[in-house]
This record gives C-alpha cells, sequence and structure tokens, in this order.
C-alpha cells in the first residue's frame, strides 16, 4: 500500500495581506508581496501615498557614513544596512522592470569631508570603524578629492571615499512603486485609512489575514475600533510606543555652472545631486512633528552647505520644506510580528528608510510566508525594545 502524500507545507498558504501606510517601506512590501511573490495586498493610507518622510528624505544609501561608527546604536544596524545596500541594484533593476521607470539609482561613491580638527578627528573614526569592520575606503588628500569634485571649498584638509555608499532619488521610487502596485492584479490601493476592529482583543480587518502596521512615527497612532472605541495601535504591542518622531529641515537648489555631481557629507550636512536638481539637508530635531519649514533653519542649513561647496550659495533655491522621521532608542527599525498574533510592523528606520526598504521587504515577506529568519534578522523584532525598557 502507498504511503499517503505528505501534508502540504504551511508556506503553500497564501495570505491576504493589508498594510497600513504607504511611505517608501509599505510601498516596497506591498511591491515585495504582490509583484514578486505573488501575494493579494491592499495597501491603506488617508495621506497622498508615497509622501511623508519617503518624499522629504534625500535616497540617502550610506551604511558606512550613517551606521559604521555610530556610537549607542543596535549593535547590528551596520551589517543590516550593508544588506539593504547590497540589495538596491537588483531592486531598482526590478522596480524599472515592473514600472516602466527608472529609479534614479547611482552606486556612485561617496565622500566625507572634513575642513577642521573635529571633522578630520571624526572621519579618522570612521576610517577606523571601516578598517575593523574589513570594509572598503580610501583616505585621500585634498588634491585628488579636489580632483574628483571641483566644487569642494578650496581650504579642505582630508577626504574619505566610501564605495558603499550611493544614492537613489527617492521621489522617483515611490513614484515608480505606486506604478508597479498600480499595474499589479494583486494589489489594492486604497486612499484611506484602514477599517481596523477588535474582536474579542483579537484584530481584524474584513478580507485579510495578516495585517503590517507601517505608519512611520505615526505607527502606534493607528486607530482600531473596539466597542465603538477608537483605540491606539500600542495596545497590542507596547513596543510601539517606543517609536518617536525626528524633525528635519532641507532645501534643493537648481543645478548650475560647476555645482557638485558627488554626493558630499559632512557632520550632518549632506549635498545630494540628483538629475534636476541638488538637495541639501538636513537638520535634526528631536520629538519636532511639523511640515512647516523655517526660513531661519533653511538659511543657515543653505549657508553651511555653501561652506563646503562655495557654488552653492548663488544658486536658485527650487523648494524648501520639512519631514518627520521615525526613531526607536536604538535608531534601528523594529522589523517583525508583534504580540498581537495577525499583526507585524516596519517602522522606526530613523535616516534609514530608503536604505533598508528592500531588506526590509523581505524579512516581511519572509515571515508572512513562514520562511525563517536568520538570526541577524530577528534581532530587529519589536519585542528586543520592551526586553530593554
Amino acid at each position: 500500500m502507498n504511503a499517503p502524500p505528505p501534508p502540504p507545507p504551511i508556506s503553500s498558504f497564501t495570505p491576504k495581506v493589508a498594510i497600513l501606510g504607504a511611505g517608501i517601506i509599505g510601498l516596497a512590501t506591498a511591491f515585495e508581496l504582490a509583484v514578486k511573490r505573488g501575494v493579494p495586498v491592499t495597501l491603506y493610507d488617508p495621506a497622498p501615498m508615497g509622501r511623508g518622510a519617503s518624499w522629504a528624505a534625500a535616497g540617502m544609501l550610506a551604511p558606512a557614513y550613517e551606521a559604521a561608527a555610530e556610537e549607542g546604536v543596535h549593535p547590528h544596524l551596520f551589517e543590516l544596512c550593508m544588506e539593504g545596500a547590497e540589495l538596491w541594484p537588483d531592486f531598482s533593476i526590478d522596480l524599472a522592470h515592473a514600472a516602466d521607470t527608472d529609479s534614479g539609482y547611482s552606486g556612485r561613491p561617496s565622500l566625507a569631508l572634513a575642513f577642521d580638527k573635529a571633522e578630520t578627528a571624526a572621519m579618522h573614526k570612521l576610517a577606523r570603524a571601516l578598517d575593523a569592520r574589513g570594509i572598503s575606503h580610501e583616505e585621500l588628500p585634498p588634491a585628488t578629492a579636489h580632483l574628483l569634485e571641483p566644487s569642494i571649498a578650496p581650504d579642505l584638509i582630508a577626504a574619505l571615499q566610501m564605495p558603499t555608499d550611493g544614492q537613489v532619488d527617492n521621489r522617483a521610487v515611490v513614484r515608480a512603486l505606486i506604478m508597479a502596485l498600480q499595474r499589479s492584479p494583486l494589489a489594492t490601493l486604497r486612499s484611506e485609512a484602514a477599517p481596523l476592529r477588535s474582536e474579542g482583543g483579537r484584530l481584524t480587518l474584513e478580507g485579510h489575514d495578516l495585517i503590517l502596521a507601517a505608519g512611520g512615527w505615526n505607527t502606534a497612532a493607528i486607530k482600531v475600533e473596539e466597542n465603538g472605541q477608537p483605540l491606539s495601535l500600542v495596545n497590542w504591542d507596547p513596543a510601539l510606543d517606543q517609536i518617536d518622531c525626528y524633525g528635519g529641515q532641507m532645501l534643493s537648489v537648481a543645478h548650475g555652472y560647476g555645482s557638485p555631481e558627488t554626493t558630499l557629507r559632512c557632520g550632518a550636512i549632506y549635498i545630494a545631486p540628483k538629475a534636476d536638481r541638488v538637495i541639501i539637508g538636513a537638520t535634526v530635531e528631536p520629538g519636532v512633528a511639523t511640515e512647516a519649514p523655517e526660513p531661519e533653519a533653511i538659511a543657515a542649513l543653505h549657508a553651511r552647505a555653501a561652506r563646503l561647496c562655495p557654488v552653492l550659495e548663488n544658486l536658485p533655491v527650487i523648494e524648501t520644506w520639512a519631514g518627520i522621521r521615525p526613531g526607536t532608542p536604538d535608531r534601528a527599525p523594529m522589523i517583525g510580528a508583534t504580540a498581537a498574533p495577525n499583526l507585524f510592523v516596519a517602522a522606526g528606520h530613523y535616516r534609514n528608510g530608503i536604505l533598508l526598504a528592500p531588506i526590509t521587504a523581505r524579512i516581511i515577506a519572509d515571515l508572512m510566508l513562514c520562511k525563517p529568519l536568520s538570526p541577524l534578522h530577528e534581532s530587529f523584532s519589536p519585542g528586543r525594545l520592551c526586553a530593554a525598557a
């Protein structure tokens, strides 16, 4: 007698997924699930899709500068950021094919600059951290840096070239993600808040099996109706209360003769040339949740950037804006399952939301499809924040 066939694997079940929040994390996860893995997805957001922090960002893909030498952060943040950077070339190709448009990805190396002793010490600290991790970089004398980027101010003391650090046009990416999802028969985009309900303490959303909370700094404030009352999602997992907001102000200027063509970093300042503009950013304002730029802060930011590249001083300002980043105490995202059985979260990416979008999408998709995670990916689960509190 033939033995009965083995039961189908758990992963053969295809869930219907609701994603709450259509920033780059929600969009990228919807793309991973619907376009690449064949999973039906509904994306909910009452705000314009692809706006918020994803639209306000500068598209930095900077694992070295943002994570290699940072103190007080998640011990494996740099490794996760490197994974994100390594996924971006293929992610941009897949997205371009699906949306039939360019995402503006560029892997060209960035330059960190130093003009005084403190900046030089910070640069050497970063170089030592990269040495310890075996990450490619090169310390450049001023003459070599000026050959690579002639717009840099003449009193440069030192520069560090970082081949790991590139950039992407974040606005082009979110537009491409929306276009790709609009083309997918498995993706539904809804410009409204998700009608979440609680039945017997369990989250429900009609027609969906699993829920992903990806609402940026507002994730904890997502509402759930219980007995006619709107409750915060934090009631289903207190870890969500660890997401805080960080304001940032930026501006863009028009290209002009001799304007920079290389991504430049110095302290908290970055200069990110795009095809149609040069972005200058950014202030870092903990606890600030305003999207209104302040003229004095913008003027000071513009002046600091012109200190690095004098040509920027007289280039016309195209746009000024402010954004709100979501952050956590260890400056790392929370990615994974929550205390609620059918609720997942992907939020709190701080300065690395664009960089980490592809790897976050992959982790969430693997979890939802019952695929095992690596210890590295598991270390970013929301439970770590409750344990540390």
